[in-house]
């Protein structure tokens, strides 16, 4: 049976890397000493099967994870690797390799250096990213790949300066690195009610050109502020790239049988972004939490049709070609605009749970009709969590509701403790709604209600 291995970097990437690497080994050279100490090794194997709850009851999610940790410390920091090898059940000669982290650290009296590829985590908002943005996610799969799981590192050098108990942080990253996202194929993607409306009409995804530009350069500041006790603050500066992609929009002329085509190219835009981050204490058991982002220049997409033709989802293939006549030729699909992206909630504990309930409200601003997303969107979010058996069971909810659109997901699982080596995850995606404006230009639950799935999750830890 032969194996396929599967590395997802770009050569600028890999050889950045591989660059980093033969620098940063020169302190492990020059103090043998240190590079003698032993390496430390953990593990994880997991197993995680997801199946519908709807329509044909079919699996959906089928794989393996093997996650190797590697540690060699020193005393002056040490070598941190995290790598996945997954197999899934539907790709059976297939392996894909996922580097998640590999950096070497130094710890100095005032600062901590790292440098390689690491994950960065910051932000304090549930069900969505704020300024949570640094660290590339893979959403190919969507909900059935876990929270802990939907991480690879960024590619960056990270500086942290201490000052007491408050401290300053520093992220340079070289290139842009984008988010894994469903292609058009796939039962996750999210314009898949667009393509099978516009059948037969074939509708294809691609990534925007990925050559290495010095511009793509990023870099981020964070100051934390932990004094007086009470409050906990971030404060953000960034020239970064929102990971949201905006779509471009090109529409091909072609022969029998496909007399047109769509192609949708994920567009990006780097921007200066400002924002905050912040946990209140107002009582020992009640906290205010807020959230938000404010970027300077983000793409949307603009709906690539005349405003005066009314386009419905329903028309026939002969409407479509009428459509399409009435296209500006020199249509721009891509407009950029300021935008913020904000949350206000509370965390509580009631009867031994924790509670987080959290309002969010992204708003376009210079807002002009043709955009396809919404001028404010608003959405809200519930989690909860509570532990048994002396912290051996572990009960997790997760909710969102868009308000706009009226749909929701649901996501209750629960995880046992079987001993410190076995642990065993069972739960639920629950997707539903009212059905949305397919070009509403947001995510939108309802459309994969047929999705809705079940999953079990085995982990053995070594």
């Amino acid at each position: 049976m032969e194996i396929k291995i599967q590395i997802r970097y770009t050569k600028v990437l890999f050889r950045f890397f591989t660059f980093s690497l033969l620098i940063l080994s020169g302190p492990f050279l020059s103090y043998p000493e240190e590079a003698k100490s032993q390496v430390n090794v953990n593990g994880i194997l997991q197993n995680y099967l997801a199946a519908q709850t709807t329509e044909d009851y079919e699996f959906i999610a089928t794989r393996n994870r093997l996650r190797l940790q590697f540690d060699k410390p020193t005393d002056f920091g040490g070598l941190q690797t995290e790598l996945d090898l997954i197999h899934r059940f539907d790709q059976s000669q297939e392996i894909e390799f996922q580097l998640k982290e590999a950096y070497i650290e130094w710890f100095l009296q005032d600062y901590d250096l790292r440098i390689g590829q690491q994950k960065i985590i910051w932000g304090r908002a549930n069900g969505t990213f704020i300024t949570d943005i640094l660290t590339p996610v893979d959403l190919r799969e969507f909900l059935t790949i876990s929270a802990e799981d939907i991480r690879f590192g960024l590619t960056s050098f990270n500086a942290i300066r201490y000052f007491g108990e408050n401290s300053l942080q520093l992220v340079f990253a070289p290139f842009f690195q984008r988010d894994l996202l469903p292609g058009a194929d796939s039962r996750w993607f999210p314009a898949q009610q667009i393509s099978s409306s516009l059948s037969p009409i074939p509708v294809t995804t691609n990534d925007q050109d990925s050559d290495f530009k010095l511009t793509d350069a990023q870099v981020a500041l964070r100051y934390n502020l932990l004094s007086p006790n009470f409050i906990d603050l971030d404060l953000f500066l960034m020239r970064w790239t929102h990971p949201t992609p905006a779509y471009d929009v090109s529409i091909a002329t072609n022969s029998l049988p496909n007399l047109f085509s769509i192609n949708l190219v994920e567009s990006y835009q780097n921007s200066w972004m400002a924002g905050l981050s912040t946990t209140l204490e107002i009582h020992p058991r009640l906290f205010f939490l807020g959230e938000a982002l404010f970027v300077e220049e983000k793409l949307f997409t603009n709906i690539p049709f005349s405003g005066s033709h009314e386009f419905d989802l329903r028309s026939t293939f002969q409407d479509f070609t009428e459509l399409f006549n009435l296209i500006n030729p020199n249509q721009d699909f891509l407009t950029r605009k300021p935008w913020i992206h904000s949350m206000a909630g509370f965390r509580t504990e009631l009867f031994q749970t924790t509670i987080d309930a959290q309002f969010f409200v992204e708003t376009i601003f210079d807002y002009e009709e043709d955009i396809m997303q919404e001028e404010y969107y608003k959405y809200a979010t519930l989690f909860a969590t509570r532990s048994f058996l002396r912290n051996k069971l572990q009960i997790l909810a997760l909710s969102r509701y868009n308000i706009n659109t009226e749909d929701y997901w649901i996501q209750v699982q629960g995880q046992y403790e079987l001993n410190d080596n076995l642990q065993l995850s069972l739960g639920t995606n629950l997707f539903g709604g009212e059905k949305s404006n397919e070009l509403a230009g947001h995510l939108s639950f309802s459309q994969f209600r047929e999705n809705s799935f079940i999953f079990s999750k085995i982990a053995l830890y070594f």
